[in-house]
């Protein structure tokens, strides 16, 4: 489990996503790891994708910063939510 090889490279190419994929790692910092548990991310790839030994796509980690980038505009009231 993990991610591909180009989710780096996919992340680099989005440069409006550098800062919130900062924000993320912060985030899971401050909660006291580096990442997230093995064992969360087997069974949140187990419950999407019915297997926990997947490797999860670039369009992965991208759609999943679009969406949280989006949730902190809807808290915000900034009213950009498509971003």
């Amino acid at each position: 489990m993990g991610f591909e090889r180009g989710a780096i490279f996919a992340l680099f190419r989005r440069p409006p996503l550098l800062l919130e994929a900062l924000r993320t790692w912060l985030a899971m910092r401050r909660s006291g790891g580096i990442g997230l548990s093995r064992s969360y991310m087997g069974w949140r790839t187990l419950t999407a994708y019915g297997d926990n030994l997947t490797t999860l796509s670039a369009q992965d980690l991208l759609e999943y910063l679009y969406w949280r980038r989006g949730m902190r505009a809807i808290r915000s009231g900034s009213g950009r939510h498509d971003i």
